[in-house]
């Protein structure tokens, strides 16, 4: 697509999903510190950049003085591929303590289970799909009023939908899709950890990809390295488009 920016776009498309559950304060028109005081874990409390440019090096005093502020450790998404950045950081004490795979579907090759009965849109659930979220990724749900007053926000914008997936009419998967210009962001996807194995996540996916290619967008998700799930997308059709460093500062174990 001619002057469709790849990269930045796909980041764009991240933060504003997770805008929806953080807030953002721009540096600039390419560098972002996200923060949040409900959720306490690294991925809503990060900096990055939309495009990393030749005055990216200059914020990080920058970037540093908003975690000060929040009394937080500094941690810092870069894509690969910028040695001037990475040796900044890393004179500056930081280490990559791991990974974002950022991913583009390529050819589908998804495997649908029958007996997955999926919910959309406004007729979602909230308070499902909140508990489906929490237990897929946390494993309790001491969180859940934060998230369902997040999933309030995110069914007034036109660009979000929730989908909610549900096995003898036990919720059992969540996913939530984000539109930007010609794209289709898949965020969140989970299952509940006694519905794993039978392919709950794959026909969500099949869904929001059949969905994005009627609405004629190209799909993409980002994974942690460290959850391992590389292997898994791969299997299904995507590909990686290109991939970040996390870099923390004099780093300790910040994940949770």
């Amino acid at each position: 697509m001619v002057g469709f920016n790849d990269d930045r776009a796909f980041e764009l498309n991240e933060i504003g999903w997770w805008e929806q559950w953080a807030h953002v304060t721009w540096l600039n028109e390419d560098t972002y510190v996200l923060h949040s005081d409900e959720f306490d874990e690294y991925f809503f409390n990060r900096a990055g950049f939309t495009r990393v440019t030749g005055s990216s090096v200059t914020l990080l005093e920058s970037i540093e003085s908003e975690f000060e502020k929040r009394r937080r450790v500094p941690q810092i998404f870069v894509q690969q591929g910028h040695p001037r950045l990475s040796r900044s950081l890393t004179e500056s004490a930081y280490r990559i303590i791991d990974k974002m795979v950022v991913m583009e579907m390529s050819t589908p090759s998804i495997t649908v289970n029958p007996d997955v009965k999926l919910e959309v849109g406004t007729s979602v659930g909230l308070e499902d799909w909140a508990e489906t979220y929490l237990k897929a990724f946390y494993g309790e749900t001491e969180l859940d009023k934060m998230v369902v007053r997040v999933l309030r926000r995110v069914l007034k914008i036109k660009e979000c939908s929730l989908v909610l997936a549900r096995i003898g009419g036990d919720p059992a998967g969540c996913l939530a899709l984000f539109r930007s210009k010609a794209l289709c962001g898949i965020y969140c996807v989970g299952t509940q950890p006694d519905f794993r194995r039978m392919n709950v996540a794959s026909t969500m996916l099949g869904y929001a990809c059949r969905l994005a290619m009627d609405e004629e967008r190209r799909v993409i998700l980002q994974t942690i390295l460290s959850d391992s799930l590389q292997d898994f997308y791969n299997n299904l059709g995507f590909r990686t488009a290109y991939l970040k460093d996390l870099f923390v500062k004099n780093p300790v174990d910040c994940r949770k």
